[in-house]
């Protein structure tokens, strides 16, 4: 089934039927905004819809399912299940992507996330790998001080707790990094199966 096909026999009948969009949605109980969608070929009615939205525009289901009107009132049992198969895996696509969509948002919402978790994160790691080259780590747990306040020498240990500072670097960069990446692949491959589904 073609959707601009389909799309434009249901703007047809509409149309010769003397309604508005809004007076079909209205018997149909959805939103004149629904009705345009299926007239442009942007959506396509729920499978629950399909009988009542036959009904309302004064056609069969077969022939709303097929787009145009039929010369017989009979059809084999094969073309009734080509239709009726038609209609469900429609509906499906269009239930598929509009979930493939939702998901896809929830990916790119979560990489925003992990970016902006991880911008100060790295420039924290940077500043510190530049600090702890030159001099004393930020986060240096103890500064000392050895020899006389008024002689001319003085000794300056620094020391640092080491034991959890791997842990600490991927918990803080590379469970964030892993993750942005992962979400930006599969946003990806969500996407290209949306495409597919169209």
């Amino acid at each position: 089934m073609d959707n601009i096909q389909f799309g434009a026999f249901i703007a047809q009948l509409r149309r010769e039927q003397g309604l508005t969009q809004k007076e079909l949605a209205d018997k149909l109980n959805v939103t004149d905004k629904a009705v345009s969608k299926w007239e442009t070929a942007k959506g396509f009615p729920d499978v629950k819809l399909l009988e009542p939205l036959a009904q309302a525009l004064g056609v069969s289901l077969v022939e709303l399912m097929q787009g145009k009107r039929q010369e017989t009132d009979t059809l084999t049992v094969a073309e009734a299940g080509a239709v009726v198969s038609q209609a469900m895996g429609q509906s499906e696509r269009i239930t598929a992507r509009r979930y493939l969509r939702l998901f896809r948002w929830f990916l790119t919402a979560t990489c925003s996330l992990c970016l902006l978790w991880l911008c100060p994160q790295m420039f924290i790691f940077i500043t510190f790998w530049q600090v702890s080259r030159n001099f004393v780590p930020p986060n240096a747990a103890e500064i000392g001080v050895i020899g006389g306040a008024d002689g001319p020498t003085a000794i300056i240990t620094v020391s640092r707790p080491t034991n959890h500072l791997l842990l600490d670097l991927f918990l803080q960069i590379g469970l964030p990094l892993i993750l942005l990446i992962v979400c930006v692949v599969l946003a990806v491959k969500v996407r290209r199966l949306e495409k597919k589904l169209k």
